[in-house]
């Protein structure tokens, strides 16, 4: 008897653990931790708790298995770690990926592939990505493939290359291998439904076994994300489009700044333009801005991969013997995100995880000066910027000072700044999909775009209330697949 596969959109807060508890008898994961773990963490009662919870609600995201007992995560025997071949090489394909565990939209097909991208330091390493293909491409007069060696009767695919917001900083937490890709109906359903080859790289240290994640470092994530495009090409070359535009949101959106910059200085040819939707500009700023719960995780996140980019660094500089302790657990049982968020909430307070000054040391400012986007560093446009005046995570007035300034040191920049008002972070995304749709295909349309800075506050067309409103930004369901 066939499986049937039905999409649930299940109308369950996620803001609180003790919400989720109902519905821990239908997860496909019966994690506990053990009493050392317990001990050596120096967990309360309440946080161990909300931690199993946590992890259990995580596996059961994953598509089918972790991804270190997915074969496909291992690298081919032929793989020297000690002479990689450049970046951009495809060391493995999966050329029709089984969607089976996954909740992708129906019509849609899913490849996986792993390639070499670079670190900041420009070292190769291996990292895994996938392309989320579309039913039909959208068709565009003046759309070339990748290679004219190729049927003309095949079909060409546009690409948008999308940057991932915070999954997590272990191997566990790699979109390519969460039932919903992570972006769902948010970015790479609608891109894909759109008629767009979707190409999403997990960053380097999500999915490949034995590499570190440079967290939080865009720069770094913005190589991963021009590689994976690199290679997907040279796997599709008749199928996928010279032309790429860019897309990211949160740390994606901060990943998709990072790579107009970087596209300014290293131009690949094809580069039609960025999106970048509630994007992370000066990352400091916007940490001193948020709540101590949320400082706790990012940072440590960042931490516990800067060494990769900056070999003088040592973990704890930053961290304290507790926080280190934490993350210590995380990395063992492969937490993501939301293990991540219990485990640096720090019972509200009572346990220290950042050392004091932090943020005044050299490896802090050498990070700041290295990772933030805007001001005086330049980029190739055309960029639209989107954002929620009322984001509690990617700062707005952070965000708006870094677009100014940057309109200010580029003023013939073609750079647009969309504000929304009463709109936080992820919903953004939702406020404005039908702009930055009509944007991208613009950009494959050779719709030209003036030169200089426009900046627009929406308010909400018919006033009073929304779910947005009504749910305080929060996302009160979640896709869940019923078989």
């Amino acid at each position: 008897m066939a499986t049937k596969q039905i999409f649930l959109l299940l109308l369950l807060p996620l803001s609180s653990l003790q919400q989720l508890q109902s519905q821990t008898n239908t997860w496909n994961s019966n994690f506990h931790l053990t009493p050392a773990q317990i001990s050596l963490a120096n967990l309360s009662a309440t946080t161990a708790n909300n931690v199993e919870f946590a992890v259990r609600y995580e596996r059961t995201n994953n598509a089918g298995q972790l991804t270190r007992h997915d074969p496909f995560y291992d690298l081919p025997t032929s793989f020297d770690p000690a002479n990689p071949p450049p970046p951009g090489t495809v060391l493995k394909v999966e050329q029709y990926t089984n969607i089976t565990h996954y909740t992708i939209p129906m019509s849609l097909s899913m490849s996986r592939f792993l390639y070499t991208t670079e670190t900041l330091n420009g070292t190769s390493m291996p990292a895994s990505a996938y392309v989320l293909w579309p039913y039909l491409p959208r068709s565009f007069p003046d759309l070339t493939p990748y290679s004219t060696d190729r049927d003309s009767e095949d079909p060409l695919f546009p690409i948008v290359a999308l940057a991932h917001g915070t999954s997590g900083q272990t191997q566990s937490c790699a979109p390519s291998n969460l039932r919903e890709l992570w972006g769902n109906f948010q970015n790479s359903f609608p891109l894909a439904l759109s008629g767009y080859a979707v190409v999403a790289p997990d960053y380097l240290g999500l999915g490949v076994a034995d590499t570190v994640s440079p967290y939080f470092v865009l720069p770094s994530h913005a190589h991963d994300l021009f590689h994976a495009i690199a290679a997907a090409q040279q796997t599709w070359p008749g199928l996928l489009s010279k032309e790429f535009a860019v897309m990211g949101q949160s740390q994606g959106g901060g990943v998709a700044w990072a790579s107009a910059q970087r596209q300014a200085q290293r131009p690949v040819e094809g580069y039609l333009g960025t999106v970048a939707v509630s994007p992370f500009t000066d990352v400091l700023d916007i940490i001193a801005a948020d709540d101590q719960a949320q400082n706790n995780g990012r940072v440590v996140a960042i931490a516990q991969g800067l060494a990769s980019v900056l070999p003088s660094f040592e973990v704890s500089e930053w961290i304290t013997e507790a926080g280190l302790a934490r993350l210590h657990l995380l990395q063992e049982i492969q937490g993501c995100g939301l293990t991540g968020a219990q485990l640096f909430s720090a019972e509200e307070g009572t346990v220290q995880i950042l050392k004091d000054g932090w943020n005044l040391t050299e490896s802090a400012k050498w990070y700041d000066s290295t990772n933030s986007n805007g001001g005086s560093k330049p980029f190739a446009g055309p960029m639209l910027v989107l954002q929620g005046t009322d984001d509690p995570n990617a700062n707005e007035p952070v965000v708006t000072q870094s677009v100014r300034k940057t309109c200010e040191a580029f003023p013939e920049a073609r750079l647009e700044y969309l504000r929304f008002e009463n709109i936080t972070h992820v919903p953004a995304l939702y406020a404005g999909q039908h702009i930055w749709l009509d944007w991208i295909h613009d950009r494959f349309a050779g719709i030209e775009v003036r030169n200089g800075c426009v900046e627009k506050l929406h308010k909400p067309s018919r006033g009073g209330r929304s779910a947005e409103f009504e749910g305080f930004g929060v996302q009160t369901w979640f896709i869940q697949l019923w078989s």
